[in-house]
């Protein structure tokens, strides 16, 4: 090896020991010498850390803009925005066009991983040369974490991908376990949806019988508190609920095959046997931000991914959804519906909708769901000092000092899920914070539980020592709901399908702008083309009235239901089988 290539190798390494949250250089994975593998295992290790990337640090990852804001529950008030146009713009959502597309991403990071499996977890590999117990708990530790990171990725891979061929075959994506060329990928067809589950449960299996921990606390580096952000056994098993939750929904399971039900239920169990079956109380107005949104070691998350991995925070995700006024001048981006204020219920539980709620239209906002205010920014909230006007005149509309056509809310909302309430922009006083990416949160595990044993067992059946009934008043009792009484609404529902619909609008609002509703709306078979509305809010005399509007309908196909694969990976092979409808 000539100098030149011994100093770029130092320097590699140099720069991986520095920092670990440091994307490994794709370049490198190539080095096919294995003996410098094994007089420096930084270099294999750094195949694992660059498939880190896989899990987003924050919830805007699709082309700037919340996943909500393709469906019911939101808008971009940037027009333009690929988000955007997938919804509203009739012929741009593609194959050759798609936000979703994350194909080549994934299959990247497939085959770091699988070389890192197939280099980096010999006997000959020591990356603790002076203690070899220590190196063997690390050693397991890497690969835990390995197959871990491809059961994600495998997964992200085909909620984004799964549909029906023109066969009416249900696929998944092509299972890839061997290291091969990159241009060999698309050259294998699809496997089924089920081998795909079957490939992501054996992965999260051999995860668990490696190295994780339950938990990572104490002072040791292999399996201390300092590695938290990395996945445990919780969040292997919280990722099997989730993928058989999936499999069990009316999109992949049409004939309702009750065993499916019964997996996913056992799952989601195993999890709140793990974590506990009480939710933490982190839900109070004053303190949110501070308990919950900008915590990341809120005892609400089972997994998470901080933003950037940076120590001293940043304020990207206010500057692009504070509401414009003169004290908080952000874009405005994220507008929340109508559709998802409707959503919520009264105080006491009832829907809007229901006469026993008590709800008035001129008094939307009174004695409404204590999440309400915590996930919207509406008229009359008062939000860092600044009480938020969105009637003619007032200080979020345009005409106000600062407010424009592009930072203007289209609903008549603001974002507050998300957003801290500690960040600041002013220029000479700019405060930034924490944010992250909640990968896996306790409330999931709930819900995930509630709508699995339901269809499985029933609202009460105490089979698995928990009722879907159990479950979801534990999410509604952490939520305020009926404070200090009985959830009447709650013990009003007798049918199976009478709770269904209770356990998806609780999921909506619990999981709200945090990608889960549009793989929802499509996993049940639901409406995918709701009109989203808006409030047209005036001032008359002193009071409010309030006016919702159709603001714009989705114009979803029926056969988008099914993402479409990328184009230009089915150029390349004729083994790929597109999802019905795309051409």
């Amino acid at each position: 090896m000539n100098n030149m290539k011994k100093i770029f190798l130092i320097l590699c390494v140099v720069g991986l020991i520095t920092s670990c949250d440091d994307f490994f250089e794709p370049k490198l994975t190539n080095v096919k010498n294995n003996e410098i593998i094994k007089n420096d295992p930084n270099i294999v290790r750094g195949l694992l850390t660059y498939a880190y990337r896989a899990i987003p640090d924050n919830f805007e990852t699709y082309w700037g803009d919340f996943l909500d804001c393709s469906t019911d529950n939101a808008v971009s008030n940037v027009l333009t925005s690929g988000i955007n146009k997938m919804a509203y713009q009739d012929g741009f959502w593609t194959p050759f066009s798609n936000p979703l597309n994350n194909w080549s991403a994934e299959y990247d990071n497939i085959r770091h991983i699988n070389d890192f499996i197939n280099r980096g977890l010999g006997d000959d590999i020591i990356y603790y040369k002076s203690d070899l117990s220590k190196n063997a708990l690390y050693r397991d530790r890497l690969k835990g974490e390995a197959y871990f990171l491809r059961a994600w990725c495998e997964f992200d891979l085909l909620r984004r991908f799964a549909g029906y061929d023109s066969d009416n075959n249900l696929l998944g994506v092509a299972i890839v376990t061997k290291v091969i060329p990159a241009d060999d990928i698309p050259l294998l067809p699809r496997d089924s949806y089920v081998d795909c589950v079957t490939q992501i449960m054996n992965d999260l299996d051999t995860a668990l019988n490696a190295g994780l921990q339950q938990s990572y606390e104490g002072a040791s580096d292999i399996l201390g508190s300092q590695n938290l952000g990395r996945p445990t056994t919780v969040a292997c098993n919280a990722l099997k609920s989730r993928v058989l939750l999936y499999a069990a929904s009316p999109a992949f399971n049409p004939s309702g095959d009750k065993s499916k039900w019964e997996a996913a239920a056992k799952a989601s169990k195993y999890v709140i046997d793990q974590i506990g079956t009480t939710l933490p109380d982190i839900y109070n107005n004053a303190t949110i931000s501070e308990d919950f949104y900008n915590n990341d070691q809120c005892e609400e998350l089972i997994m998470r991914k901080v933003a950037g991995g940076k120590n001293a925070g940043d304020n990207n995700v206010e500057k692009r959804n504070f509401p414009p006024t003169v004290g908080l001048i952000g874009s405005g981006r994220c507008n929340p519906s109508q559709n998802l204020v409707d959503a919520f219920p009264m105080a006491n539980g009832y829907p809007i909708t229901d006469p026993a709620s008590g709800y008035t239209n001129n008094n939307m906002y009174m004695n409404r769901d204590p999440r309400l205010d915590m996930v919207v920014l509406h008229n009359g909230s008062i939000f860092k000092g600044d009480t938020i006007q969105t009637y003619p005149g007032g200080n979020t509309v345009v005409g106000a000092t600062g407010v424009t056509d592009l930072n203007v809310s289209r609903t008549g909302y603001y974002l507050r899920k998300w957003v801290s309430s500690r960040a600041n922009l002013i220029v000479g006083n700019t405060i930034k914070d924490y944010h992250y990416f909640a990968v896996f949160r306790n409330v999931e595990m709930f819900l995930n539980y509630a709508e699995a044993a339901n269809e499985a067992y029933g609202p009460d059946d105490m089979t698995l020592g928990m009722s879907a009934r159990d479950a979801i008043r534990e999410v509604r009792r952490r939520a305020g709901i009926a404070k200090g009484g009985e959830d009447g609404y709650l013990s009003s529902l007798t049918t199976k399908e009478q709770l269904r619909e209770l356990i998806r609008n609780e999921r909506r609002i619990e999981l709200c702008f945090e990608g889960h509703r549009f793989f929802d709306l499509r996993r049940w078979k639901e409406s995918i083309v709701t009109p989203v509305s808006k409030v047209v809010t005036t001032k008359v005399n002193g009071s409010f009235i309030y006016k919702n509007e159709v603001l714009d309908t989705p114009i979803y196909k029926e056969y988008m239901y099914f993402p479409p694969l990328p184009k230009n990976e089915l150029l390349k092979s004729e083994n790929l089988r597109q999802n019905q409808g795309w051409n």
